[in-house]
């Protein structure tokens, strides 16, 4: 070791690890005090002595006498007359901070409690600054905490400050706590009560560096005085409820500032007794219920406390980027610096008897300080869809069989029924349906369907193809020969005409797959979390056969782990570029109900429910409603945690298929979607959960066959390096229809069904 390591680890050096935070005060007039300050000057020659006695003495004379103008021969006469004779070394009281080894000369109490609070007049009155001396106020959490409690002792707008914090200071914590680099390593409530002390050596504080637990919570509130406010800083949500309920019970009011858009939550417990915690967000929780839980499973908590529709939207695109990017939630030092005034505030007028009601009060900087008007970073409006085609409009082929058997209204609902009851992109339901003649007509309403997420409505086509397979069923489970003919008249918009016959008839379906109509009932979306397992030879095959019984129709399967691994991490890529584009974000929104009376009202798109998210990963798939979020979370390079919904979807599958057509014409796609719905029922019947996973191909459809028309230049190259890894797994090429990408797995039951448009919406007999 060399001598300066030595120096270093040298008793004297040690001072860091000390935790003494109370200074030492030495009265001289007192002999006892006298020979104790001679002894240290003496002893201790680390010690630095800061006397400007002299100067406070001057400018207390000065405060005294504020009507009139002071020279300095009259300040220096004042001062005498004022020490009457006492050396001034031997004046007011030595206050020495071992700490930091400074010997400060001061007024004494009196005289320095008069002279520091003077210029808060009128500010806060005599009486009042009286009164706000027999408070007393209490601090947990010492981040914003330390604000809190340091502006409150600059005013001294209370008697005693009760502080507490289990944590040690840490270098990361200085973007936000004003001190010194020498405090690193120091507990934070040791840091924040030497503040005080050298900010005002009388103000009394009791530390708690063991913070508040709850076994001392009630000491803390109670212990040498009942504490008349609490302010609630802390990171720990179990202490959050724990401090609530005990402060409830002794009916002492709360107040908290979030560091997000200046809110100030007040609850006046000492007037409302039987006040919900944190105004009932938080329903009945109790801390034991969250006590123990990470951060990434802290943050839909966080989101019910602060409010998931007032977050700012740089502190909600943080979330999102939580264990990922970022270690935790961020605090800016300006935020808390303004939080922990506006609390300290809010805290002094509660201990003054002005009237603060209970409630959540903003003092958004941004806002009101040149906050722009409207919403700048909300997506581009989409380009306006085709409106839906009124009934005139849709026109049926002439001339059709006279042997046709007529459909009474009760059968028509029946076959319609089952045709609606297939699989769409979105729970779009992209279908109208006209019979009229005998002939049943199923017409694309593209305005349902069409979006960037789904090139030229191939989607859409594909929905009706499924559609169709089961009304093919549906009719030979009844007794029907069913003659199909997709895109009769050539265009887009009729996708199907179905006649319907009571014997067999030249051109009729095959009744192949009949037994398949049993599980129309039985088919639906799972995406249920599942074991990792094999798919049984004898599954594998039935799925291959079901999807081959359509001519040109082919299913490829992923089952090792390293392609599962890596198709989830694809997947996961494209989700995340489809929340992070405007457009296709602006899509998927669209496409979601957020509640269950939503979902029961429009009867189509996705309840949200029904992905079968965690708390945590429906808290921030929540978060992804808001674009300015997502186009802050893409500015910084971040959304990977936009990909762990696929990964934990992967982890518990027994494969991830594809259906393939080998062109990708509409026909194409139509007859793609009866070889979806054969493949769907047959997992059905066997008890395999399907979970589509669609966006990736119909991603690649319009790089491939539309340049990337409608997709910003950063998303086409991420979706050409997604192509290229994709099709190194999956036999594909550009000229092949990519009909659907979904997940086989073991799951229990869903959650929740996908629900679907009445029939008088959808079906119009003339």
């Amino acid at each position: 070791m060399t001598s300066w390591q030595a120096l270093l680890s040298s008793p004297q050096r040690r001072d860091a690890e000390s935790t003494e935070w109370r200074p030492r005060l030495f009265r001289p007039a007192r002999d006892a005090d006298a020979e104790a300050l001679g002894r240290l000057l003496r002893d201790d020659a680390r010690v630095q002595v800061f006397d400007a006695i002299d100067r406070q003495l001057a400018d207390l004379v000065k405060t005294r006498h504020p009507s009139r103008t002071l020279a300095e021969r009259e300040i220096a006469r004042l001062v005498e007359e004022h020490l009457r004779g006492a050396p001034r070394e031997a004046y007011g009281v030595w206050v020495h901070y071992p700490w930091s080894h400074r010997l400060v000369h001061l007024l004494d109490e009196a005289e320095f409690v008069e002279l520091r609070t003077n210029r808060n007049k009128y500010k806060i009155s005599a009486e009042e600054q009286e009164t706000l001396a027999r408070r007393r106020i209490g601090v947990v959490g010492l981040s914003v905490g330390q604000s809190v409690a340091l502006t409150i002792a600059l005013e001294r707008s209370a008697g005693e400050l009760r502080i507490a914090d289990f944590d040690h200071l840490e270098l990361s914590n200085m973007n936000r706590i004003r001190t010194g680099v020498h405090n690193l390593d120091v507990p934070k409530a040791v840091a924040t009560a030497r503040d005080i002390a050298e900010l005002d050596p009388f103000f009394k504080v009791t530390c708690l560096s063991e913070g508040v637990t709850p076994d001392n919570i009630d000491r803390f509130l109670l212990e040498g005085g009942k504490l008349d406010i609490v302010v609630e800083e802390c990171d720990s949500l179990d202490i959050k409820l724990e401090i609530r309920y005990r402060a409830r019970a002794h009916r002492i009011p709360v107040v908290m500032d979030t560091s997000d858009r200046g809110l100030i939550d007040v609850e006046r417990f000492d007037l409302e007794p039987d006040r919900p915690i944190l105004h009932g967000l938080v329903g009945d929780l109790r801390p034991e219920r969250i006590r123990g839980l990470s951060t990434e499973d802290k943050v839909p908590y966080v989101m019910q406390i602060i409010g998931q529709d007032t977050l700012s939207a740089r502190f909600g695109a943080t979330l999102i980027e939580v264990q990922q990017t970022v270690s935790t939630w961020p605090q800016l030092g300006s935020a808390v610096v303004h939080g922990g005034a506006a609390a300290a505030d809010t805290a002094r007028r509660i201990a003054l008897g002005e009237p603060v009601r209970s409630g959540r009060y903003y003092v958004d900087l941004e806002q009101i300080i040149g906050g722009p008007e409207g919403d700048p970073a909300a997506p581009p409006a989409p380009a306006p869809r085709r409106p839906a085609q009124g009934p005139a409009a849709l026109a049926l082929p002439r001339g059709g069989d006279d042997a046709a058997a007529p459909l009474d209204p009760e059968r028509l609902r029946r076959l319609v029924g089952a045709g609606i009851a297939a699989p769409s992109g979105g729970n779009c339901q992209p279908w109208l349906w006209v019979y009229e003649a005998r002939r049943l007509g199923l017409f694309h309403d593209r305005a349902r369907s069409e979006s960037l997420a789904d090139f030229q409505g191939a989607g859409g086509v594909v929905a009706l193809g499924a559609a169709a397979e089961n009304v093919v069923l549906a009719a030979h489970r009844e007794g029907l020969s069913v003659r199909l003919s997709p895109f009769p008249l050539g265009g887009e918009d009729l996708a199907a005409t179905f006649d319907f016959f009571d014997a067999p008839v030249s051109g009729a379906e095959d009744h192949a797959m009949d037994p398949l109509a049993d599980a129309i009932g039985l088919r639906h979306t799972n995406r249920r979390p599942g074991e990792r397992a094999a798919l049984a030879d004898e599954h594998r095959a039935a799925l291959a056969a079901a999807v081959r019984s359509v001519p040109g129709a082919d299913l490829q399967l992923l089952e090792s782990p390293a392609a599962l691994e890596e198709i989830a991490a694809l997947i996961g890529a494209g989700d995340r570029v489809r929340l992070l584009a405007p457009g296709t974000h602006a899509d998927l929104m669209k496409e979601i109900r957020w509640t269950e009376a939503e979902a029961a009202a429009r009867r189509d798109g996705i309840f949200v429910g029904s992905f079968e998210f965690s708390p945590a990963d429906l808290a921030g798939f929540t978060m992804c409603r808001d674009f300015r979020k997502m186009e802050l979370v893409r500015r910084w390079g971040g959304g990977r945690a936009l990909e762990k919904t696929a990964r934990k979807a992967i982890a518990g599958a027994m494969a991830v298929a594809l259906i393939t057509m080998p062109r990708a014409g509409l026909a194409d796609y139509f007859q793609g979607g009866r070889a979806v719905e054969r493949a769907w029922l047959t997992a059905a019947q066997r008890g395999i959960a399907v979970y589509p996973m669609a966006t990736l191909p119909y991603l690649f459809a319009r790089l491939i066959r539309g340049g990337g028309e409608g997709l910003d230049p950063e998303t086409v190259a991420v979706a050409r390096g997604l192509r290229e890894r994709y099709v190194r797994l999956f036999d594909v090429t550009d000229a092949m229809a990519e009909i659907l990408l979904f997940r086989l797995s073991l799951a229990g039951p869903p959650s929740t069904r996908a629900l679907r448009r009445p029939l008088e919406d959808v079906l119009v007999v003339r």
